[in-house]
Formats: C-alpha cells, structure tokens, sequence
C-alpha cells in the first residue's frame, strides 16, 4: 500500500502531522533556545553557580556545554527521539557562541535541526573562595606529642595526612586558611567544624592519640550562638620500636593504636596496654640505638650464658617463653639485647 504524500509539496512521505520530514523540519521547532544564557564562575577556583549553590568545576567547556543544554528546550512528539550534540565558539573571555543541532528521529525517518546562543560568562566569587580569601574558619585542629616535641618525620606525615584528608573529604568547606608550628606541634584553621572533627578522628586512629575538644563563643548571627571548636590530638609519648621503664619493668613497644598503647614486658614475654594513665608515668630510654647483639654462650632452660659485647664477662640471663618458643630447633649464636641499669633484658627479632 503506497503511503500518503505530503500535504504541502507532495512529494514525500508523511511522517508527522500530514508532513514529509523535509516540511517537517522547516515548519516546527523541536528544539528551542533563547538568544542569550549565562554561566556564572568563580574567578578564583572556576567553580559554577547551578540553580542555588556552587559546584565544583569539570572543565569551562563542559560547564559551557551544560548551562546550553540547561537553556535548552525539546518539542518532542509522541514516538520520537531527540538527540542533541553542542558545539562552542570562544568569542573572548567572557562570551561564547553555541550551536545546539538535534538529530530527530520519528519512526525511521531522521533529519537535523540546529539553534544557536551566545552564552555570556559572569565572573563572581564563590562563598568558598570569600571565605578562605577573608580567613573564615570554624574549627583548630591541634597536634600535638605528649612529653615531647613532634620529630621532623612526625611534623611531616601530620602535614601530609591532614591535606591529603582535607582536600579527599568531597566537601566544599573543607578547607585550611591557616597551618602553623606552635609549642612543638602543628595547628591548622579549617572551614568547618564537621570535617575538623572527622579529620581528628583519622588522624587520632592513625596515630594512636587521644582527642580533646573544647570551644568558645565566637559571635552571633540571626540571634544564634556561633562557635569556634578546637581538636586537639595528643600523640603519644611512645612509638613503636621504643624502649620504656614503667615503675619496675621495662617494656618494648609493639605499635600504637586507638585505646591505648601495646607493648611487651621484657623480662616476662607478657604482653599489656598502657592506658592514659600508665602513659604519664612511663619513662622512655630510647629506641633501636640502645640494642646490642651478644655471643650466646650456653642456653638450659630457663637461663641463657651470653657474653657482655662490652666487657667481654659471661652473664646469664633468664629468657622467656617466647624465646624458647621461637628457638625449638636450634639456639641462635647470637642474639639481641638491651641493658637498663644493671640489668639485661633479650628482644626479639623484628
């Protein structure tokens, strides 16, 4: 059966409303837009302001693209698809021109139709960029060691993990205005109480400190209390690979961790927490630099015959558990040992 011709040149096929896709295409719009759109930017970081907040950018052309395809307005009749392709023109720095074309497709017919604009750009500042720009900040993150100043690689894995944490949080307020060296530690100034306080959970829980929070009235706006909230994070004393004395024992440091700090007792092979509490009153001696490693002279269970890598006397120590446990086989010819005062104590192998 031979399909209807066009009502107004009679030549083509129908496809919508009495028409070939030629008059179609000439007597309807299926795709609308304005003569000229906006996209607002942020001068300083290129964010883009979309509907009511900021968002960060994904490129000026893509932004561009978007705020075209947001002014844009499909006609689209029941039964058909409309695919649209924008291309840009930079004209200067604050216009481009944009050409929307919409492939149009009903049933298995298609043909084109494009609309141009000119989207103007309007350089402004983010609520971000103004607040870091005018040091705004809600919270201070404090970190701090417990007895001691920070080391220098402590300094640095702080500086690193706060940025790297700072700038991975995907909130927009995660920001620092200010990262300073005060009394042995470092202090930052972030955007946000929410993400201090995440922050210092992390780093607490990375470095086995404990956190203190206290805050103080800084203002009022719209008749609410407004507040500036400290973190500080203590990082203990101690750290793994320590030597300590706590009243009469004198213990090794395994690692450090949230709740408290675990360490081995080297006379007996036990090992223990050290809580708030026993971490005031432990003393360190040091670390890796007091090992010595001493000849094992004659080993009978429980005592070893070592030789004093200093004075060259045979002295006999007690060895614990683990020692024995980890030496079923063959006794070692040497083995590694620590002197605190007049005593000798064995550590183990790392």
């Amino acid at each position: 059966m031979e399909r209807l011709k066009c009502i107004v040149c009679g030549k083509g096929p129908q496809i919508l409303d009495s028409l070939c896709d030629k008059c179609l295409c000439e007597r309807r719009k299926f795709i609308e837009l304005p003569e000229f759109t906006e996209l607002t930017v942020c001068a300083h970081c290129g964010s883009t302001f979309v509907g009511k907040r900021w968002l960060d950018t994904t490129g000026l052309d893509n932004e561009l693209a978007d705020a075209v395809r947001r002014a844009l307005k499909e006609n689209r009749p029941e039964g058909s698809k409309i695919t649209t392709d924008i291309k840009l023109k930079t004209v200067d720095d604050f216009n481009t021109d944009a050409v929307a074309e919409a492939k149009v497709t009903v049933g298995k017919r298609s043909f084109t139709q494009s609309q141009k604009c000119r989207v103007r750009v309007r350089r402004a500042v983010c609520e971000r960029c103004s607040r870091v720009r005018g040091k705004y900040f809600e919270a201070t993150l404090q970190v701090r060691a417990a007895g001691r100043k920070l080391l220098e690689k402590e300094l640095d894995l702080v500086r690193r993990k706060v940025r790297e944490l700072a700038e991975g949080h995907g909130d927009r307020d995660s920001y620092i205005t200010n990262e300073a060296e005060r009394d042995g530690g470092l202090d930052f100034q972030l955007g946000k109480i929410s993400v201090a306080k995440a922050l210092s959970r992390q780093l607490a829980d990375s470095t086995g400190g404990r956190i203190i929070e206290t805050s103080t009235l800084a203002g009022r706006k719209e008749c609410k209390e407004l507040f500036r909230v400290t973190f500080l994070v203590r990082i203990p004393n101690l750290q793994p690979g320590d030597f300590a004395k706590l009243d009469k024992s004198v213990l090794l440091v395994t690692h450090v961790g949230h709740g408290g700090v675990p360490a081995m007792d080297l006379a007996s092979g036990e090992q223990q927490i050290l809580d708030e509490k026993a971490e005031d009153r432990v003393k360190r001696l040091g670390a890796s630099e007091l090992i010595e490693v001493a000849v094992v002279l004659e080993a009978r269970k429980p005592e070893l015959q070592i030789m004093d890598p200093v004075t060259y006397g045979t002295v006999p120590i007690v060895a614990p558990e683990w020692f024995w446990s980890a030496n079923r086989k063959k006794i070692p010819e040497n083995v590694r040992i620590i002197k605190a005062g007049e005593d000798i104590y064995l550590v183990p192998p790392d």
